[in-house]
């Protein structure tokens, strides 16, 4: 198939925003749309290369499957043993296992399956996840698994022209059933190819459907893909449901680019975006685990940024000439079972072997106790957690135990984080004072704002919320607490307080949000504290502290409840830098993972801080 600059220089187009959004988001909101631009490359040279096959009477799945597979996996399974072996010295023996997983689910082009089990895409601990971004290469190999096989297979019941039509509603099908499913499910809309196929089908649509036009009419409808394609990247942002109907933006900006057909362009044909669009399959490939590596070890500032920015250019233009352009075939098929033999066997033995340095290190005992924590004794975290419960059981549920039998006494509402607070004040708190608990993971406290989807967190957030009302009136309870992890400046504050106490609250409290770090508390001090009650460490999420300040400022306007500002009990230099926070209380951390509080620590904020309160 003839070289193509422009569809070179779009790749260019595709990758840039995807790392830049992936190091910093605020940089490009909306840079993870560049994976569907990606998608419908991809699709419109597939079917380009299928269709011309069976038209002459000469495709050849196994040829198709042999190039596809040396297009993607040497370089997938040279980054994955660099992983393995950066893994064996840098990395406790929890993370190497987790590794090694990821690595088995990567190369059997399976990950996307994997991590849509896991968690969604954009959640607080996808920055523990070094081959997170394969994702998008799972999806994308399975459509180049099936997609040929269908097409032969319908060609011999139908004409070409049948055919042709056939893809066009296929199309058609796949966006509604993208549209449906991101709303219902969408952590798994986000990662599967039935709600991924239809992009990569409009990109057929482009080969089986090309529109000849004019000069200057070709040029405006290059500028028009562009500004669809920027503008998604612009003005779309994780708050959006992701890719639903909004995916049509980047996805037509792509297609009327490849009917376009105009080489001649000074931001396609740049030798810039030349060469980054050579490089792009490697780069995206390398700079992930470099974003990882980032949030893991280093200070997230512009300066480190910028590095390992370039770092991901080098590394893509390097892996370029010497992986992906050199090793082929029979050198390639040794490297992709060395790759996958030295997983296994590193899963197996849950990441540790006895020579291995990090697997002798005492650190391993602290990674292991956190990551096997259980928070909360008496249970009612998880029954109180309407989301826990979905998981569990498929349909969003508390226990009747949440919710006191008696009236009057405290009611706890909120999500996952002030649920874990919840142990401490069960422990504090006099055996005759009744206590209520809804705290659903995710969910701010509201009578009358709904999460969308139809995800595990939404339904539970909206059933825990929905009852929330029918509880308190039941309950009478004389003090409620209020609180969530994050974001407070996006939710109704006000309207709930004022609406509580309209029901006969006599007192209500907001919890101001906890410290939290990423990837986790646990591995920030194991790497780089032991020992330490208070640490200063970059990982700290310094967006709270703007969440925080929103509501120091809603309480000194309204001053119609009382505020706990625990960011500033726990640490100091807020607004300054790097703060000192509290990491330990005793022999325990503050939190088991990026910050949902240990029992200990619940218990220290309950005591210290709650409790003299009420």
């Amino acid at each position: 198939m003839k070289f193509r600059k422009d569809l070179n220089g779009l790749r260019a187009i595709a990758v840039i925003p995807v790392v830049l959004f992936h190091f910093n988001a605020s940089w490009f909101p909306g840079g993870f749309a560049g994976v569907d631009v990606f998608f419908v490359i991809s699709g419109y040279l597939m079917t380009a290369i299928i269709f011309r096959g069976i038209e002459q009477d000469n495709f050849s799945i196994l040829d198709f499957y042999i190039t596809r597979a040396n297009r993607l996996i040497p370089a997938l399974a040279f980054l994955c043993l660099v992983l393995l072996v950066f893994g064996w010295f840098f990395t406790f023996d929890e993370t190497y296992r987790t590794i090694s997983k990821h690595v088995i689910s990567s190369l059997s082009f399976l990950s996307n399956v994997a991590y849509s089990k896991e968690s969604g895409y954009f959640d607080a601990g996808s920055h523990a996840k070094w081959l997170l971004h394969t994702w998008s290469l799972s999806t994308e190999f399975q459509f180049y698994i099936t997609y040929p096989l269908i097409l032969v297979a319908l060609r011999k019941i139908m004409r070409i022209e049948l055919l042709k039509v056939s893809i066009l509603l296929g199309v058609i099908l796949g966006f509604i059933l993208c549209i449906i499913s991101t709303y219902k499910w969408p952590d798994l809309a986000y990662y599967l190819l039935s709600t991924r196929v239809w992009e990569l089908m409009f990109g057929g649509l482009a080969y089986l459907y090309p529109i000849n036009i004019e000069r200057t009419k070709a040029i405006l409808l290059k500028c028009l893909g562009l500004t669809f394609i920027l503008g998604t990247y612009l003005f779309i942002s994780i708050e959006n449901l992701w890719p639903g109907y909004l995916s049509i933006f980047p996805v037509l900006g792509t297609f009327f680019i490849i009917q376009a057909n105009k080489n001649n362009s000074f931001i396609l044909d740049h030798i810039i975006f030349q060469k980054i669009g050579t490089w792009s399959y490697s780069i995206y490939l390398w700079h992930w685990p470099l974003v990882v590596f980032m949030y893991n070890y280093m200070n997230r500032n512009t300066s480190n940024i910028i590095f390992l920015i370039s770092l991901s250019i080098l590394l893509g233009a390097v892996s370029h000439r010497l992986i992906e352009k050199k090793v082929k075939g029979k050198n390639a098929v040794l490297l992709f079972i060395l790759t996958l033999f030295l997983s296994v066997m590193i899963y197996i033995n849950d990441g540790n072997f006895g020579f291995r340095a990090e697997s002798k290190d005492p650190r391993n005992n602290i990674i292991s106790t956190y990551s096997n924590l259980q928070m909360d004794p008496s249970g009612l975290f998880k029954k109180c957690n309407a989301a826990i419960q979905m998981r569990d059981t498929g349909s969003p549920q508390v226990d009747k135990q949440c919710v006191s039998s008696k009236k009057g006494g405290l009611f706890l509402w909120g999500d996952s984080h002030i649920g874990a607070l919840s142990t401490g004040l069960r422990f504090e708190l006099p055996e005759d004072v009744p206590f209520s608990q809804l705290t659903s993971s995710g969910c701010a406290p509201s009578f009358i704002m709904q999460r969308t989807g139809s995800n595990r967190f939404s339904k539970g957030c909206n059933y825990s919320n929905s009852i929330a009302y029918s509880a308190i009136l039941k309950t009478s309870p004389k003090i409620v607490i209020l609180g969530v992890h994050a974001n407070h400046e996006k939710y109704d504050w006000q309207k709930t307080i004022v609406e509580l106490y309209d029901m006969g609250v006599s007192k209500v409290i907001v919890i101001g949000p906890l410290p939290q770090w990423r990837p986790s508390l646990p591995l920030v001090y194991v790497r780089r504290h032991m020992d330490e009650k208070y640490i200063t460490d970059f990982s700290f999420d310094k967006s709270l502290i703007e969440s925080n300040n929103f509501l120091a400022e809603q309480h000194d306007v309204y001053n119609n409840f009382i505020f706990i500002n625990i960011l500033s009990r726990l640490c100091t230099g807020l607004g300054k830098g790097e703060p000192s926070c509290r990491a330990k209380i005793g022999d325990s951390l503050m939190a088991f993972d990026y910050g949902h509080l240990t029992v200990e620590g619940s218990r220290f904020i309950a005591e210290s801080y709650v409790i003299p309160l009420l």
